[in-house]
């Protein structure tokens, strides 16, 4: 049984009333696809409910009342810093059309989310907090301060200060919440300092204030310290079921932290636990507000909808997903692409049918039978127009192009050459034979498959091996010597070959 089947099949015998599924991110920059995979595990989760029969919803949460903490590489410094340490709702968006900096990148996202077939409802941590629904959690919270320092002195084993509150009041003075810090709590409102120094990388004002911690429809107050406020959106809108990366489920990691807020301070069942590995790109964790790692939308001008979600869903969720466009990665992940749909078409491998599946983004549609790799070779000879049509390879061709262009490796790409390539010059007296041999037959009319056999039979006849006979060809037209299958090589420009031959074999 496929995992997801599995842990549907398990959360359907709890028989609850609904199994809330729910996945959040900050848009602080532009997201990469390590996130990806969280939205496709809950996707999976909330879709093999479903097929079952329980009832179920899925909402993903932008957490746009966060502060921006650093500064991407990809914007302008001197127009961005000074909003370092605000909230992302306050920050203006890096493009004309969306209201503010975490909705443009949020929506950016979402687009690829949505085209790779996830659809949860989309919630914003700031309509959380407006509505209200947060203010009796933030109460509570301040209220058992002293229990949840008590949490983190147990977790991490270092004392907390007795004046730590778990909020942090937006600044009403410079607008900053990563600088603000709650040194009491009467019951009603809160007492802080915008510290200046409270972090390395951008200034407090220094403003002391008292403010009331709730928020309403007119603004927000502030938000709680982000690992008890993940315990108290579970509870606050009822989550059932919520996964995260391997480093926030490890062994007193933030999971941990929430998970004993939730038996201690606010009574809430600890939702469903979905643990994932990693997404690397060559080997390393990817970070949105850095700019490092591959974002989302580029992931999609790399590979098609459908097969990058065969990526998440294929790969175990315990086991990290280590991708390196610029490896064989691409055509190997294709060619495994086509088993699965082999196994879902034909009925065999019963797990790699459901992968199949699963991964499909609305109908389940046949793939090409012509590999990858074949096609990365077409893309670069001239005149493949016509074969490409024929084996519907229109959808893949783009991604093979942009493969080929900017990731393959240096052994792939191949040209035909202008000139004569030097290389011919060091060609032996058999293999010119066998250039020469090969053009006297380019007049007549050949079926592919057919020519492909002659060449070796015309290496034989001239006691040529095969090695060196294909070496010939290929440093003749492209200067190397290896290449794709010589005959679509050859003939689809007949003429131009017989010349290349005969003046190669003449150097």
């Amino acid at each position: 049984m496929f995992w997801v089947d599995s842990v549907a099949a398990e959360l359907k015998k709890r028989k609850l009333s609904l199994e809330w599924v729910d996945d959040m991110k900050t848009p602080s920059g532009r997201i990469h696809v390590g996130a990806l995979r969280g939205v496709v595990v809950h996707d999976l989760v909330f879709k093999a409910l479903k097929e079952l029969g329980v009832k179920t919803k899925y909402t993903y949460i932008f957490d746009n009342h966060d502060p921006m903490d650093s500064l991407p590489v990809y914007l302008q410094k001197e127009k961005f810093e000074k909003y370092l340490g605000m909230p992302l709702f306050k920050i203006p968006s890096p493009a004309a059309g969306f209201s503010d900096y975490a909705q443009y990148y949020a929506k950016e996202f979402m687009e690829v989310f949505n085209k790779i077939g996830c659809h949860p409802e989309i919630l914003w941590s700031t309509d959380l907090y407006k509505s209200g629904k947060m203010n009796p959690l933030i109460k509570e919270c301040l209220d058992e301060a002293s229990e949840i320092r008590k949490i983190y002195e147990d977790l991490y084993k270092k004392k907390i200060d007795k004046k730590w509150y778990p909020f942090q009041p937006y600044c009403p003075n410079c607008s900053k919440v990563s600088t603000t810090k709650v040194y009491n709590w009467d019951g009603e409102k809160v007492s802080f300092t915008c510290e200046i120094d409270a972090v390395v990388w951008t200034k407090g004002c220094g403003f002391k204030g008292k403010m009331s911690p709730f928020s309403n429809e007119k603004g927000i107050a502030g938000k709680l310290s982000w690992k008890v406020e993940w315990a108290a959106k579970w509870k606050v809108l009822g989550i059932t079921v919520e996964g995260a990366g391997e480093d926030h489920m490890s062994k007193g990691g933030s999971h941990d932290l929430a998970s004993l807020i939730c038996e201690r301070v606010i009574n809430y069942p600890v939702p469903y636990p979905l643990p994932y590995a990693f997404f690397l790109i060559g080997g390393r964790k990817m970070s949105s507000s850095k700019g490092r790692g591959s974002s989302a939308p580029e992931m999609l001008e790399i590979l098609p909808p459908e097969i990058l979600r065969f990526l998440m869903v294929k790969t175990k969720v315990s086991q990290q997903i280590n991708f390196d466009p610029s490896e064989d990665t691409v055509p190997k992940l294709f060619d495994d692409y086509q088993k699965a749909a082999e196994a879902y078409f034909e009925k065999k491998d019963e797990n790699l049918a459901r992968i199949f599946k699963l991964s499909q983004i609305d109908k389940v549609k046949k793939p090409p039978s012509i590999r990858f790799s074949v096609l990365a070779q077409w893309v670069q000879m001239p005149n493949m127009e016509k074969e490409i049509k024929k084996e519907s390879l229109e959808e893949w061709e783009s991604y093979a192009k942009i493969w080929v262009e900017k990731y393959a490796p240096n052994e792939i790409k191949f040209s035909i050459q202008e000139k004569i390539p030097e290389a011919s010059k060091k060609l032996s007296q058999k293999q010119k034979e066998y250039l020469l041999k090969v053009s006297s037959f380019l007049d007549n009319n050949w079926d592919a498959e057919e020519f492909q056999k002659k060449l070796y039979e015309w290496a034989k006849e001239i006691s040529l091996s095969p090695t060196e006979a294909f070496q010939a060809l290929y440093v003749s037209l492209i200067g190397k010597d290896y290449g794709p299958k010589a005959a679509w090589l050859i003939l689809k420009h007949k003429d131009f070959v017989k010349k290349r031959f005969l003046d190669a074999a003449n150097s």
